[in-house]
């Protein structure tokens, strides 16, 4: 294929292979590369040409730097220092492991951001400028932006560009973190929370239906914002996650009919998901399928494409779907969008990103795109039935029947092109949420969500033996399986067009060997050896189904899935004291103390915390901490210290060890005189 057609088709990735292919040629000569390389590949070292001998000496220079020092910075200096490094075999060796496990591609892809060969990748020339194009293109978008540190970055990117001090902002209270950083501690805006679901089994579901009623939504402005409740467009922005962690898909088109005339625009995180517009009886959710008329508002999509996309860790991008208001105020031209970008994005980008993102949008286009997702989908519908054959205990979460007959009854075929086998119905016990309106929601097929044992399906109430999901996943991570979340009695796996059937199967025989185990009540030792190994005092003696015991009646013993639900409930959310900005700002200046967690209690959260994952904050900072958040952090910290190596990842609080237990701290604002009067009310 010749190099303009490379260019055509991959742009970033051809001038990656072109430039590349160059590098490798002329590193031949290289004091650094020889040393290092020649007593490993001395033949491939000798059957390496140059091909641009005009230029060679500048690379050569830059390359020596950079084999070692992988940097582009004072060229002439790291290089003298690679050479002198280069003398150590205490350096030599170590490099040459790093430098075979990576493989030599990997060193000549990572390009100067000075060689204006490759384009430029903040003000979007050259390649990257057709690559971004071309994604636009295959997504639907008007414009697409590569995004090179996740998208925690990408949502900061749209919110700093659209919001500032005073702008009212629609917010799901399911948000990741890096919405509230972006638009409540960068941004400085005002925040209108809207409660969302959670079910007995900890899964994330969405935010309820009447939260989508204009009525209801003025009232809440009313509350932070009196003066701004009858105006016709409150809100700058709504930030809505298309797609929770665990699964729940919202339907695009139901949610700008809903709350589109009062926002300017809608930001759908997206983070978790980005293929539906390939899976067709997906289509509807698809906020970049819309059809829009100059009364919508502007829609703006953020998508991990590291997640289930194709794509590096960090690699994300931004859609953006706005000529339809372009002309009018509110819109967002491309300069100030491009302006939020830069002040994100590094000028010392990592080029094999950026060259993943554009493979990405090319394997998503025309035909392959969607014969790969559907491929996806029926793997996973059939590894649901898989489950259902071979376990008893754990469960895939989806109807138990469909129509009177059970869901596992029906053909693969029109499982995978129907959406009535995974609506979450109104009422239906299998899913437990609540507040959930006709055809609202489904369970996103690309999403393996399974149930353990311990929740009444028919309450939602504790059973009087449970098997929480952590016990499993630890099982799963020691047999060479690596679950993406798990939590409570919820368990998920992510697919993708690279799973087939036979990682599925492997899957299925472990989760039917973990229930034989926990049948036979196996010895403790046997099941999690790591575990058991490093807290063996602990659990000395302990079978499977002890283990299980005492977590679940810790659960049950603290209600923990009340807690979990009641977070997220408006009813108990955390009082609001401060706004977040003026929090984050206290806490910068150092205007705060770490006290221990029932100290905190009417005091105001200086940091938001959470566990990750989700990455969902519980308390924000500014908020009260107190009722439940706190309640939930207590058990938390109980589990802790019962039972050692199921600890969860915390953020935004600290775990310090006093007299042999682990206690959690957190920092919260110190009282000013203004404040003391209302702190001493504040007893949750």
């Amino acid at each position: 294929m010749k190099s303009t057609q490379r260019v055509t088709v991959f742009p970033c990735l051809s001038r990656l292979m072109t430039k590349g292919a160059y590098r490798l040629s002329i590193c031949r000569v290289s004091l650094v590369y020889s040393n290092i390389m020649n007593p490993v590949l001395p033949s491939m070292v000798a059957s390496w040409k140059p091909q641009q001998a005009t230029t060679k000496r500048s690379y050569v220079r830059r390359f020596s730097a950079r084999w070692w020092i992988m940097s582009t910075r004072a060229t002439a200096h790291l290089t003298a220092r690679g050479i002198r490094a280069a003398n150590s075999s205490a350096v030599i060796l170590p490099v040459i492991s790093f430098v075979e496990y990576f493989g030599e591609t990997l060193f000549r892809s990572d390009l100067c951001n000075a060689d204006v060969a490759m384009g430029d990748l903040l003000i979007h020339e050259g390649a990257p400028c057709i690559a971004q194009q071309h994604a636009a293109k295959v997504f639907n978008a008007d414009k697409t932006y590569f995004v090179l540190n996740g998208t925690s970055s990408s949502n900061k990117v749209v919110l700093n560009a659209l919001l500032t001090p005073g702008d009212l902002v629609l917010f799901d209270r399911n948000n990741h973190k890096s919405n509230h950083h972006g638009a409540l501690l960068q941004a400085g805006a005002t925040p209108v929370y809207l409660e969302t679901a959670r079910n007995p089994y900890g899964f994330i579901g969405g935010i309820d239906a009447h939260c989508f009623e204009e009525d209801y939504l003025r009232e809440l402005i009313s509350e932070v914002a009196p003066q701004r409740a009858r105006e016709a467009r409150p809100f700058r922005l709504a930030v809505i996650q298309l797609g929770t962690y665990d699964g729940t898909i919202y339907n695009a088109r139901q949610v700008v009919d809903k709350i589109g005339h009062l926002c300017d625009y809608i930001l759908f995180d997206s983070a978790w998901v980005g293929y539906e517009q390939f899976i067709p009886m997906m289509a509807d959710c698809s906020p970049l399928l819309l059809e829009l008329n100059e009364n919508d508002p502007g829609i703006l999509v953020t998508q991990s494409v590291h997640k289930q996309q194709a794509g590096f860790s960090q690699t994300s991008q931004i859609h953006k779907k706005d000529s339809h208001i372009k002309g009018q105020s509110r819109y967002v031209p491309h300069k100030r969008m491009n302006n939020a970008f830069m002040m994100h994005a590094s000028t010392s980008p990592f080029y094999p990103l950026f060259a993943a993102l554009d493979v990405n949008a090319k394997m998503h286009e025309g035909v392959s795109g969607r014969n790969m997702w559907m491929d996806c989908v029926v793997n996973g519908i059939d590894a649901r039935k898989l489950i259902l054959e071979n376990c008893h205990h754990i469960r895939p979460f989806v109807p138990e029947l469909i129509d009177g007959k059970p869901w596992q009854s029906y053909p693969t075929s029109e499982i995978a092109s129907d959406l009535r086998f995974f609506h979450f119905v109104p009422g239906e016990h299998w899913h437990a949420f609540e507040g959930y309106a006709e055809h609202q929601y489904f369970v996103d097929p690309c999403k393996l969500l399974l149930t353990t044992p311990g929740i009444n399906a028919a309450s939602g109430e504790y059973e009087d033996f449970g098997v929480p999901a952590t016990i499993l996943a630890n099982f799963l991570r020691e047999n060479g399986v690596v679950p993406e979340k798990c939590d409570l009695n919820s368990i998920l796996f992510l697919l993708t067009p690279a799973e087939d059937m036979a990682k599925l199967q492997q899957l299925v025989a472990l989760l039917a060997r973990f229930e034989k185990l926990l049948e036979a009540d196996a010895p403790l030792a046997e099941v999690l050896p790591s575990i058991y190994k490093q807290h063996e005092a602990r659990y000395a003696g302990y079978t499977l189904r002890q283990l299980c015991q005492e977590m679940h009646d810790l659960y049950a013993r603290h209600n923990v899935k009340q807690l979990q639900k009641e977070m997220f409930r408006k009813s108990h959310f955390p009082k609001v004291s401060m706004n977040p900005q003026e929090a984050n700002y206290a806490y910068l200046r150092g205007e705060v103390e770490l006290v221990r967690l029932p100290e905190a209690e009417g005091r105001i959260a200086a940091e938001g915390a959470l566990p990750y994952p989700p990455g969902v904050l519980c308390v924000v900072p500014g908020e009260i901490w107190g009722g439940s958040v706190l309640r939930y952090f207590s058990a938390l910290e109980e589990g802790i210290n019962l039972l050692p190596g199921f600890a969860p990842e915390l953020q935004g609080v600290y775990i310090e060890e006093h007299d042999g237990r682990k206690q959690v701290w957190c920092y919260v604002i110190k009282p000013r005189d203004a404040q003391r009067s209302l702190l001493k009310e504040e007893k949750l």
